[in-house]
């Protein structure tokens, strides 16, 4: 009888340790389905007051600043790997730099020497590449510059810099905000009803075509990257963020906006970066209830894991941002004190050993899920020994 007795212990004991298992693996595999965010690290860059339209590049961040007098702005480097600010330009109206390598473009509008001017950080060079018109928007990829003239009738332009050729895109004085990636620009044109009727149209260099990408007639300011296309339409009410992609012609909404505040079509408001899409959410003023404060949100949307998290809430005006790789940066207005307000440029990091991790807890959540059944044959399988000894 001892020995009856010595094994039913032994079996309760296995069996009631087999349910703390289980249960242990249960929690765990919750707690790691619950935490799905990216750890996230947020600097401030400048403290000038008076830094705006950040572009980032590996480990340079360009953008512009007022700091000397407010009607004048100068062009500036921060080196994230030395921590250093330089200035690049001495002009009294550079504006909106994009930095690509070493290679930094932007648009001088003072007076007789306006036009596209490139600054070699390798060599400290400055070189005017166009004289033809104003090209606040620009884009640069390689020895590519892409730049819309407004002098010249509001079309698109590129100027290579490897053959010294500048080159008319469009022709029908109604396209703006373009964007390169290799071979391919991007841009929005009211061809067919301007400031009315908007939709995103890609040339190919290699092939000398245009390609219309939508028909919606309500698309905006698009951005590429590889084959894939990002920009605002409105078709479906309010403004969503949408993307296509040239190598299956397919076209996904990313957000859902209809009946919330939601997304509005900024300049510098989207951007993407390999499979990340960043954009700016703000509460429109016509949706607030009564005691809610006008907000804004940077929302990062990973198309690799079809998930999307909200990396930075504020009541300062949020009005410009880049990202590239893991590095996200935007140029935010402190508007605490309106009589003294200032804008200067902030970075956020996502931690990509988070991203491992997460990984990880994907992989073992798997494989969980894939095994419910031996934990629960196995319980039974105790507990139909437990009470076979118990009948005898």
């Amino acid at each position: 009888m001892k020995t009856n007795e010595t094994s039913y212990s032994i079996l309760l004991t296995l069996t009631v340790l087999i349910l703390f298992l289980i249960l242990v693996s249960s929690t765990a595999s919750a707690a790691a389905g619950q935490r799905v965010s990216p750890e996230l690290n947020e600097t401030k860059l400048t403290t000038s007051g008076s830094a705006g339209f950040p572009d980032i590049y590996g480990d340079r961040i360009v953008y512009m600043d007022w700091r000397n007098k407010a009607e004048i702005s100068d062009i500036y480097v921060y080196d994230l790997s030395t921590g250093k600010e330089i200035k690049i330009t001495t002009s009294e109206l550079a504006l909106n730099p994009k930095i690509y390598g070493d290679r930094v473009v932007y648009c001088n509008m003072s007076g007789e020497m306006s036009g596209i001017y490139l600054y070699n950080l390798s060599t400290n060079n400055e070189t005017r590449v166009s004289t033809s018109g104003m090209g606040i928007y620009t884009s640069i990829y390689g020895d590519r510059i892409v730049y819309l003239n407004e002098l010249a009738g509001n079309d698109i332009y590129t100027y290579d810099l490897s053959t010294k050729k500048e080159t008319r895109i469009t022709t029908n004085g109604s396209a703006a905000i373009p964007s390169i990636y290799g071979d391919k620009i991007v841009y929005h044109d009211w061809r067919n009803g301007f400031l009315k009727y908007s939709d995103i149209y890609m040339y190919d260099l290699s092939t000398s075509t245009e390609t219309r990408i939508t028909s919606s007639g309500s698309a905006l300011l698009p951005a590429i990257y590889d084959d894939r296309i990002v920009y605002y339409d409105q078709s479906n009410g309010k403004y969503d963020i949408y993307m296509y992609d040239l190598s299956t012609n397919k076209e996904t909404k990313i957000t859902n906006n209809e009946t919330a505040n939601g997304t509005h079509p900024l300049y510098g408001t989207l951007a993407m970066y390999g499979d990340r899409i960043i954009w700016l959410e703000r509460s429109s003023v016509e949706d607030l209830q009564p005691g809610e404060d006008l907000y804004f949100n940077i929302h990062i949307y990973d198309l690799s894991t079809s998930s999307g998290v909200r990396i930075s809430t504020s009541r300062d005006l949020i009005n410009y941002l880049d990202i590239y790789d893991n590095r996200i940066v935007w140029s935010s207005d402190n508007r605490t004190d309106i009589s003294n307000s200032t804008v200067d440029i902030y970075m956020c990091t996502i931690s990509e050993e988070d991203k491992g991790s997460n990984d990880k807890r994907q992989s073992r959540m798997e494989k969980n899920k894939s095994m419910p059944g031996f934990d629960i044959v196995g319980c039974i399988t105790c507990l139909f020994g437990v009470f076979m000894y118990r009948r005898k």
